[in-house]
């Protein structure tokens, strides 16, 4: 107990490895719908890894109709194709990330990653405060 204490762990969330996980969605204003989240961000580096809208919905174990769906609602929001399809036949089709859409996913990947090192921030001045004890 007097370890948690000289930490200012006083909940013993470092005893325990907790850490905070956000989940970040982008949302319409005033409807508060999400046009992107985390399954959105997680298809599109699907696609890009796969090379096919299909393969990737599989990896990610979403429905295809679902995965298209999210795709062209993101698409339509934010104005600009993020992938080029090409329907196959035998071979089956294929997809890959066009500029805007690589560019997009950087980005938006970048926000998340400063966004989970805040909450990471917050997290430690609330739980792992040196004056709790």
């Amino acid at each position: 107990m007097a370890d948690k204490k000289q930490s200012g762990d006083s909940f013993g969330l470092l005893e325990k490895k907790v850490k905070p996980l956000a989940k970040v969605f982008l949302v319409t204003p005033g409807a508060e719908e999400s046009f992107c989240g985390p399954g959105m961000i997680k298809l599109l580096m699907a696609i890009k890894q796969t090379g096919n809208v299909r393969h990737a919905c599989e990896t990610m174990e979403m429905s295809y109709s679902k995965g298209w769906k999210l795709l062209k609602g993101l698409e339509t929001w934010i104005g600009f194709p993020l992938t080029v399809r090409h329907q196959g036949g035998k071979g089956g089709g294929e997809a890959y990330l066009t500029d805007k859409g690589r560019a997009f996913l950087e980005k938006h990947y970048a926000f998340l990653q400063e966004c989970q090192k805040e909450v990471q921030h917050v997290f430690e001045r609330y739980y792992l405060d040196k004056t709790d004890t």
